[in-house]
């Protein structure tokens, strides 16, 4: 009887540790525009649950508070720092922020998380085609599992290769801010992202909004409808091609 309370007590306690998890929703500033989230020098990208595998490529852009630490801010903008690694604490140590905190942005990489600068503007020359990756014309944004509520705010890279001979037409919803569930390189090329011929975009995952208007551009047409539990944008690349 023992032995089965005890298993008991520990499935109970991971099924609340996994809907902890899940209900975590992160405080949010606004910088130009743009829900970014506020952390702790302590956070990691484990608790945004980007420090898996198939977040490779990908990075994450937070805002860091001011502290009082005595840590000598360094000067190596490439360090590559493990992924259990506290985000604001790599940033101070590569020099990116300093004891007053700001921007840090981060990418995942196969030997661990590089700071790549304090926001997209500064990882132009940081970030490199081999490590993004690859979708189909009908891969839908939900199907990325990259759509993590605590990730509102983060921005996405894919690589669209070229549009089949015969594409098939597909339900794609908005303009300018698509649905969330939106065939990515689909809706790029509505958006003017993308030509037919493929090529790196990059989706920015914003606050859901109640109505989203159609309309046809570039050869793609869009419908009316709901954006979902977020909207879908897409932005400039900050990507080395």
């Amino acid at each position: 009887m023992a032995h089965t309370t005890f298993s008991t007590t520990l499935t109970l306690a991971a099924i609340s540790l996994s809907l902890s998890t899940l209900a975590f929703t992160p405080a949010m500033t606004e910088v130009d525009g743009r829900s970014i989230p506020k952390i702790e020098w302590t956070t990691t990208l484990e608790k945004f649950q980007m420090n898996n595998d198939k977040f490779l490529g990908q990075r994450f852009t937070a805002m860091c508070p001011k502290t009082s630490q005595k840590t000598k801010v360094g000067d190596d903008k490439t360090a590559v720092y493990p992924r259990k690694h506290a985000i604001c604490q790599a940033g101070l140590q590569s020099g990116v922020i300093d004891s007053k905190g700001g921007l840090v942005t981060v990418q995942l990489i196969p030997d661990g998380m590089s700071v790549v600068g304090k926001s997209d503007a500064d990882v132009t020359d940081k970030i490199y085609r081999e490590h993004v990756r690859g979708i189909k014309w009908d891969t839908k944004f939900t199907k990325t599992g990259f759509g993590y509520k605590q990730l509102i705010g983060q921005r996405f890279t894919f690589d669209c290769p070229a549009a089949p001979s015969k594409l098939h037409s597909r339900r794609v919803v908005g303009t300018d801010s698509y649905e969330f569930k939106s065939m990515i390189c689909r809706a790029a090329v509505h958006a003017g992202k993308l030509t037919m011929d493929g090529g790196l975009v990059t989706v920015q995952m914003n606050p859901g909004t109640k109505k989203l208007v159609g309309s046809t551009r570039n050869g793609i047409e869009t419908k009316n409808g709901n954006s979902g539990l977020s909207a879908l944008t897409f932005v400039a690349n900050p990507v080395n091609p």
